[in-house]
């Protein structure tokens, strides 16, 4: 992997960088990610709002990269083509560079056309690098990004398997930690939701909506659940539900509580 690949969060739409001299460079977007089906040879277009919330006048560059997951769930980003289920190279921008004053905002058109031979679903990410020109010797600078995921109309399977899911605590009073290994063996981007449910016998003891597990095509990411509801010694049942689509999958582990060492 390149040096200079890029991790990014996107849980926030807007995104700032101080300089020393405490000069502010805010840009935002709306929206912040595109779902868009397309049937092969098929075009779709729409706008995407940049706004400029910073003190000055900044310069923006409009441009595409690929991206993948990394192992611990956020993203990648690389140079256009560097994916295989890329979309980059079917988005063009217009305009791809331009100005925006203080408290300026503009409408950037995206158009996506899927190739003749497409198939399965496809992901990219729409960057807007702003810059404002040296600032008391000091040029700011960030970027800020649209994430895209493509599916072609009638060509795509969404396909998973649990590979593993158990229980990992083992002592009384300590919170409820649980590992589930999902693989995404189907041909588009997959978002699946975990719940969890502890047994005591037949009485439910606890049970937890967990953050969904995003992968990519081949993907398999292991993610941890906790539960902060601490259990006395005895035995148990944790059953997982994981859903995506119209599909649900269930996998269970036994496991034993045992009883906290004296002090």
């Amino acid at each position: 992997m390149r040096s200079n690949v890029q991790i990014l969060l996107f849980c926030i739409l807007s995104f700032v960088i101080l300089s020393s001299s405490a000069f502010a460079l805010s840009i935002n977007i709306d929206p912040s990610n595109i779902s868009v089906t397309l049937k092969p040879g098929e075009t779709k277009d729409g706008d995407i709002l940049v706004q400029n919330f910073g003190d000055g006048k900044i310069k923006v560059k409009a441009y595409t990269e690929d991206w993948i997951f990394a192992t611990d769930g956020s993203k990648v980003f690389m140079k256009p083509g560097s994916s295989v289920y890329s979309c980059s190279s079917w988005i063009k921008l217009d305009p791809e560079q331009f100005e925006l004053a203080s408290k300026e905002d503009k409408k950037v058109k995206y158009t996506i056309t899927s190739p003749g031979n497409a198939s399965g679903g496809h992901v990219s990410v729409i960057f807007f690098e702003s810059v404002i020109d040296q600032y008391e010797g000091i040029a700011v600078a960030g970027r800020i990004g649209t994430i895209v995921y493509q599916n072609t109309e009638g060509d795509v399977k969404e396909s998973g398997d649990i590979k593993g899911f158990s229980v990992l605590t083992s002592e009384e009073g300590k919170p409820i930690v649980m590992q589930i290994s999902f693989e995404n063996n189907g041909n588009s981007y997959l978002s699946a939701k975990p719940s969890v449910k502890i047994m005591d016998g037949g009485k439910t003891v606890a049970e937890l909506q967990a953050m969904n597990i995003n992968t990519l095509p081949g993907d398999t990411k292991a993610s941890t659940i906790t539960i902060d509801k601490p259990l006395t010694e005895g035995s148990y049942k944790a059953q997982l539900e994981l859903s995506f689509g119209d599909k649900t999958f269930k996998s269970q582990s036994d496991f034993t509580i045992r009883k906290s060492p004296q002090k």
